[in-house]
This record gives structure tokens, sequence and C-alpha cells, in this order.
């Protein structure tokens, strides 16, 4: 007898319905008309079945910091500037406790919504030493069960501004930060150029053999030349050292300010690279000061597409100083982009869903991914029966499965998985 036996199910970009055997946390079999014994079934009856969610970007540390319940709550949008000295101010007062209880509500409120995987965004600098590393290891192994968790050591105050910021570090990536960070526009100390913060950052991630993460043109210029651009400058390097593939760009928002020629050579080379960009939500935060001609905040999310560049999106900031938004809900994010990026019609919207599943679990290599047999079962069932209904529809998340067991489901279907009824078969 198996696990769980799934009947019935859509799957983007194919036709007709499917089965899955799932057993010991892994898709044994897909095909139609299976016919196992299994501990629990389900029929879908013709509703969508995705691997699960893939949040690749996010600030787990200081994620809902800013809650509307929290004590305290900062104010709304000012400036970058005083955004910045908010944080600062903040969380230095930020125990390691404080920070496990936020990542781990999040955490939760995450997979609830389908999340079955993360990359975050941690605080490393000698300010707050290793105290946000070792509260999110902990996170990390009391949630591994739910979510697999990569852990990027993000320079909030930089790498060489400040003594000892390189062996810093070095000890993160050791005691178990799983991907260096990268962010020029935070070293504090004019006297180092971004280009040496990207060739330091780069250094620390071949010493360790890690990927690399990037927070690269942040900014958004009225105008931008090649050689402003922070993404084409570690192209060029990872291109030289052979270490196309291992690096991710987020943000990449000044690319959209640059004229299309310019913004051609750039993704030509960020294609070469092989470097994955992720689009975040920064409707919200850039181009709030423009009083005309206002700027969305985006990359060129549909021109990298069309190049053949691995693109994600991610949620970055939930709740925190940044942003006083956001659930931790791709589908939600989502929407918000396609808005934004003006991607409306069936294929784009469908791309979008692949955006939030495949391509980010491609930049995090994510071993035994998707809907093949051999892959984890991390699975979420959605209240639809295509990718395009499910994002414009906003579908209900009906069942959120990690390894094969059933982490949350919506409360219409709590009868399902009733221990009294655990041989039942139910339609949807």
């Amino acid at each position: 007898m198996i696990d769980l036996l799934i009947k019935n199910a859509s799957v983007q970009d194919t036709q007709g319905l499917f089965d899955f055997a799932v057993d010991h946390g892994i898709l044994i079999e897909r095909g139609v008309g299976l016919n196992y014994s299994a501990v629990k079934q389900i029929d879908l009856d013709g509703k969508l079945l995705i691997p699960g969610f893939v949040e690749s970007h996010l600030h787990l540390d200081i994620a809902l910091m800013n809650d509307w319940d929290c004590p305290g709550r900062l104010k709304p949008f000012r400036s970058p500037e005083e955004l910045n000295q908010a944080v600062e101010q903040r969380r230095k007062s930020f125990s390691r406790e404080e920070i496990e209880q936020r990542a781990g509500r999040a955490v939760e409120l995450a997979s609830r919504h389908g999340v079955t995987a993360m990359r975050v965004q941690c605080h490393v600098d000698t300010v707050v030493g290793l105290r946000h590393l070792e509260a999110l290891l902990a996170v990390r192994e009391r949630y591994r069960n739910r979510i697999r968790l990569q852990i990027v050591a993000f320079p909030q105050q930089g790498i060489l501004s400040t003594t000892g910021g390189l062996e810093l570090f070095r000890e993160a990536l050791r005691q178990g930060a799983d991907v260096m960070g990268c962010a020029s526009n935070l070293e504090h100390s004019h006297n180092v150029s971004f280009r040496e913060h990207i060739d330091a950052a780069l250094d620390l991630a071949m010493e360790f053999d890690r990927d690399l993460d990037m927070h690269a043109d942040l900014g958004i210029p009225k105008t931008v030349g090649l050689a402003d651009l922070e993404v084409v400058y570690a192209a060029r390097p990872v291109i030289e050292r052979g270490y196309q593939g291992r690096v991710t760009a987020g943000h990449v928002c000044a690319l959209d300010s640059a004229l299309p020629e310019i913004a051609d050579q750039a993704i030509e080379l960020i294609s070469a690279a092989q470097i994955s960009v992720i689009s975040q939500p920064d409707l919200y935060r850039l181009g709030h000061e423009d009083m005309h001609h206002v700027r969305r905040g985006l990359t060129r999310v549909k021109r990298l597409l069309e190049a053949g560049v691995n693109v994600a999106y991610a949620s970055n900031n939930v709740r925190d100083a940044f942003r006083p938004l956001g659930n931790f809900d791709l589908l939600e994010e989502g929407l918000v982009l396609a808005y934004g990026a003006h991607m409306d019609s069936v294929e784009e919207l469908e791309t979008l869903l692949k955006m939030s599943t495949f391509n980010a679990a491609r930049l995090m290599k994510l071993d035994g991914y998707g809907l093949q047999p051999g892959c984890h079962a991390d699975m979420v069932v959605l209240d639809a029966r295509s990718p395009s209904a499910a994002l414009v529809g906003q579908a209900e998340k009906l069942f959120v499965f990690k390894d094969g067991s059933l982490v949350a489901q919506n409360w219409r279907y709590s009868a399902l998985f009733d221990p009294g009824s655990s041989h039942e078969k139910a339609i949807l």
C-alpha cells in the first residue's frame, strides 16, 4: 500500500488528466488510470496540480517587523534613505528569539500559501555579527519538514567597509549560510566601488564553491549606460572565470531606464553568463517620489524572457520597513507583476506561474523538483483548471504537500484527511 494516490489532476502544459502515486515522500508514478491501494486517495476532478511555489528572494530576518499589529509600527513610506535608517535602528535591538518568532510565523504563512522552498536573505555584518544567521539556522531546522530553506549571507553594511568584514562572511559560510550575498549599494565607505564589492563577493562565493546572489541595480536613474550596470560588470568575470549558471541578480531595475540598444547589449551579456534574474515588487517603493513620468521600478521582464534568461519573481520584503504589504503569497505577487509588466495574454500568465515554480527552482538548484517520477512530492492543489485561471482568479490553495505529507489545506476540505476517514475517497 502506498501513502497517497491523486487522481484526475490537470497539469500545466499537458492535455487530459493524470494520476500521481506517492510513497515515502517521492512521486513514484505518473500516468492515467493508476491502480494502487493507498492510505489516502484524492480525486481532483480536473483541479490544477502544480509543484510547490518557490520563494526565491525574501528578507526573512526582518519580515513582519512592521506588521499592522506590531507595537511601535514604523510610519509608511518616506524615502529610501529614511527607510534604511529605520531598519538600522530597529535591527540593532532584535534578539535571536524575536527573529526566530517572526521568521517562524512568516514560514507558516508562506507554507499555507503553497510555498515549499525559500531562498532568504540574512543580515551579516559587524554590528549584528551572526545573530540573524543563528536564528535562521534554527528556523531552517525547525521547519525542515515544511519548507526547504536556503540562506544568503546578506551584506547589510557591505563587505569591505568594515574591519574584519571578509572574515565574518567566511565564518557565516562555514557555519551554514548556503549562498554568498552581494549588495554594492550598501557599502557605506565611498572609497569602495561597486566593482570592488562585486569582485569581493564573487571571490568569496568561488572560494567556498557557493552560488552568488546579487542585489543589483536597484536605482532607477533617468538614463543609464552599459558601464553603469552592476549586473553587466558582474557578467564579465563570471564568464571569464567559468562561473556561468552560479549567479542570480535580484531587482535589476536600472535596466528599464536604459535605451533599448543598451538594454539589449546588457541582456546579451546576462544570457551569456547564465545569470538568473528575479523581478521584485518594487512598484511600491521605487519611483515613489516621481511627480511626472512615474517609473515602475521593474526590470525588463518580457525582454529578458524573450532572450532566454531564466527569470523568476519573489516577494522581497513583506510587512517590514521597506514594504508594509504582502502575504508571502506568490499567486498574489504574480498578479501584481502581471499588471506592472503588462503580461496579460494566456501564454504570459502561464509563464508567470512557471516563474514562481520551475524558474525559481532552477536558480535555487533544487534537486528532485517537479511532477515527474522520482521528484519530491512537494505539490499544491489549486482551485482552478488552468494556470491563467488560477492567477487571474487568485485560486484557493486546497492542499499543500511537502514530501508527500499534508502541511496545509483549505478548511472546506478538512474532513478529507480526518484520521477517521483515512481510506475514503473525496471528490472535490
